[in-house]
């Protein structure tokens, strides 16, 4: 081949060359620079590809302005500041080797003098750049317009230069070798010793030839591409490595390192054609190449950057581009499902959209029930066997298949709380076709078992708050029970001598006339006297409901509805009976019975407006009597449903009466429930014909809804 046609090869090898380093060690920069956590601490890990970019990037950019514009007056002074720059990030680059090892060495030394000698080497290598001071200075006052005919002149102290360098790399980065412990790092490290050791030798050759020399021929010209590709290596192997083993927790996809190396042979392709299309105008044709090699690493510098923001805003493109889910996506869902003020169903619905929004597809929650078919059939099968997931490019049997083709779902994850069959998630097939790769449907499996830790958590925690709540209620019922007691005590003697005086009187009326409204009044204030004593002597203990005790409740309400009249008539209220039927008697003692019916009725005429209507009903529906009172008023919020029964809430009265409502129906085995509709708020009250009440009964729900509240 004439030497002029090899010239040209090599010239366009080592265009090559420059932008392959220019793109490799800048996203290997790049990386480095915005992982902070990769050696923490080591500075010269990052300043060293950074300067190999800036050297790639200098000569690059001084070929491609030799080939454009040639080298005319005025691009003398930049010509001479880049010369100057690439040769100060190339020499640099070799006393940051030496710092990187040296730093990396002192962290996992454990002798004292050995670190000591460790941390001293840089000051050892770092002293040799002022061996350039003096030839850099000459350089510029002479203002040599190619840096390649300084260099010649100075080619023994550069030579000088890097042995002593590499050598004490080299030594470094044996004891590194001899160090470490992970098989990756240690194997990455041999190789990267042989380059070095080779990189040592062709620069020992060159001493004797004149390779920088900008006519140099033949040999000398190979022997400059050689040293050049040199460079390159060490940047191919550490990129080999992170792509391989995510070495140092770097990544690189093996789809961009494909796209990457495609990039390069088709640039190498188009100038290895040169020569032999265009021998009689190569000029042109380099221009042409040089345009080319602006604009690939143009569009190499913006091309990920711009894709990654634009792949971020559109996951079905995402998909169509063969993009599979980053860590941080990961981790930002992780994030938002980890969070215990969401409820179930919150984090369900969040879970699929995040799901589906990742993956460029549609996720849902599968129902339980289908609304054609009956008992889901997904369903049927995870309750059955253990499995995590149900593949439709692996199906159990041809049913299951023809189910999931039938459905357009590519695969189905379960999701269990606790040992038990609690969702199922669906994943639609991919909008872009292709499917999922394992890696995607791995990261699902981890996101639902993430959410069920969550949910287990949150089950937890809800047990946890209830155990408390009953804790302090059953605190403050014993309060109240103690307080109830001493009320009690002092309220016995005055009943006793109400009631005295009250037959006394209604003795002396009934003489006069034994059919008299007074006697009848009289008759009823003792009758209440007498259940209130009762009341008393339960508080106190002395006589607790006796399992044979039963109650007329229909001739109970009748006359609460009398004696709650007046006071509903002070408060401009009306008291209306609604329905009332005759219901017989149900276990429990009056006095039980009464502290039902009549704070309940008092709570409704208490909480009615001036000019509104209270009423109350009592019947029998099937084996279970219900009585209800209902009064106009506004719709009780979540937060006070959940307190409407705890002691000392209420804002109209003492705060009792539904405390011990509840505390009474609990002994009576009964159950009260609220209701909101109609602008009306009613209490309602169940109780089993036959069932017998607990006298021991004094615990009380936590949960509104096991009170039947439900409002609004």
């Amino acid at each position: 081949m004439p030497s002029t046609m090899w010239n040209e090869l090599c010239l366009y090898f080592e265009l090559l060359l420059f932008l392959a380093g220019t793109l490799l060690y800048g996203f290997l920069s790049r990386e480095l620079l915005r992982r902070p956590e990769v050696l923490s601490g080591n500075y010269p890990l990052r300043l060293l590809p950074l300067a190999l970019t800036s050297w790639f990037v200098g000569a690059l950019g001084d070929e491609l302005v030799d080939i454009l514009i040639g080298r005319p007056d005025w691009w003398t002074v930049p010509g001479l500041g880049l010369d100057l720059f690439r040769g100060i990030a190339w020499l640099t680059s070799f006393v940051l080797l030496v710092h990187t090892l040296s730093d990396a060495l002192w962290r996992l030394e454990s002798i004292p003098y050995r670190r000591w000698l460790a941390r001293q080497a840089p000051w050892v290598a770092y002293p040799s750049l002022l061996l350039f001071v003096e030839p850099t200075w000459r350089f510029i006052n002479a203002q040599e317009p190619l840096l390649a005919y300084a260099s010649r002149q100075i080619f023994p102290t550069i030579i000088l230069f890097s042995t002593w360098n590499l050598a004490l790399a080299w030594l470094l980065g044996l004891r590194l070798w001899s160090r470490l412990e992970d098989r990756r790092l240690k194997d990455f490290l041999r190789y990267l010793l042989w380059l070095l050791a080779g990189l040592f030798v062709l620069l020992l050759a060159s001493g004797h030839f004149d390779p920088w020399n900008p006519e140099a021929m033949g040999f000398e010209r190979s022997l400059r591409s050689a040293l050049l590709g040199g460079l390159l290596l060490p940047g191919i192997l550490l990129a080999f490595y992170v792509q391989r083993y995510n070495l140092m927790r770097l990544s690189l996809s093996q789809r961009s390192l494909r796209h990457f190396l495609a990039v390069l042979a088709l640039v190498f392709l188009v100038m290895l054609a040169g020569p032999a299309v265009a021998r009689e105008d190569l000029p042109v044709y380099r221009r042409l190449v040089a345009w080319g090699l602006l604009l690939a690493l143009f569009f190499g510098t913006v091309y990920t950057p711009w894709v990654e923001r634009w792949l971020q805003r559109s996951p079905r493109w995402r998909r169509l581009m063969g993009k599979t889910l980053t860590p941080q996506e990961l981790d930002r869902l992780m994030d938002r499902i980890q969070r215990l003020d969401l409820t179930e169903d919150e984090a369900l619905a969040r879970t699929a959209q995040e799901v589906g929004r990742w993956l460029g597809s549609d996720a849902e929650f599968l129902p339980q029930l289908d609304e054609t078919s009956g008992p889901n059939p997904f369903w049927t099968y995870f309750t059955e066997v253990e499995e995590p997931l149900l593949h439709r490019l692996a199906p159990p049997d041809r049913r299951l298949a023809s189910l999931l083709a039938q459905h357009d779902l590519h695969a189905i994850f379960a999701l269990r709380i606790e040992g038990q069959l609690f969702a199922l998630l669906g994943l639609r097939s991919s909008a872009t076709g292709g499917g999922y790769d394992d890696g995607e449907l791995e990261a699902v499996r981890l996101v639902m078992r993430q959410l069920a830790a969550t949910l287990s958590l949150q089950r937890l925690v809800n047990r946890r708050l209830a155990e408390d709540r009953r804790l302090e209620e059953q605190e403050r019922l014993g309060m109240l029970g103690l307080i109830s007691a001493s009320l009690a005590h002092e309220i016995k003697n005055p009943l006793a001598s109400m009631k005295a005086l009250a037959q006394s009187l209604r003795e002396d009326l009934a003489a006069e006339d034994p059919a008299s409204e007074g006697v009848t009044d009289l008759d009823m204030i003792v009758e209440q006297i007498n259940r209130l004593h009762q009341t008393t002597q339960e508080i106190l203990g002395i006589a607790r409901p006796h399992p044979g005790t039963d109650t007329a409740l229909t001739d109970l309400l009748h006359s609460a509805l009398y004696i709650l009249s007046a006071e509903a008539r002070k408060r401009g209220v009306a008291l209306e009976a609604g329905v009332i039927e005759e219901v017989g008697t149900l276990a429990g003692s009056p006095a039980a019975w009464q502290t039902v019916v009549f704070n309940l009725l008092l709570n409704a005429v208490e909480h009615t407006p001036t000019g509104g209507t209270t009423t109350t009903s009592l019947e029998r529906r099937g084996s279970k009597v219900v009585f209800t009172t209902s009064n106009p008023g506004a719709p009780i919020d979540r937060e006070g449903m959940q307190k409407i029964f705890e002691p000392f809430v209420s804002q109209g009265g003492t705060g009792l009466g539904l405390p011990l409502v509840r505390r009474r129906l609990d002994e009576l085995a009964g159950e009260v429930a609220v209701h909101c509709h109609d602008g009306n708020v009613c209490f309602e009250v169940t109780v089993e014909v036959g069932q017998r009440p607990d006298p021991s009964a004094i615990g009380l729900s936590d949960d509104p809804s096991e009170d039947g509240a439900q409002c609004p």
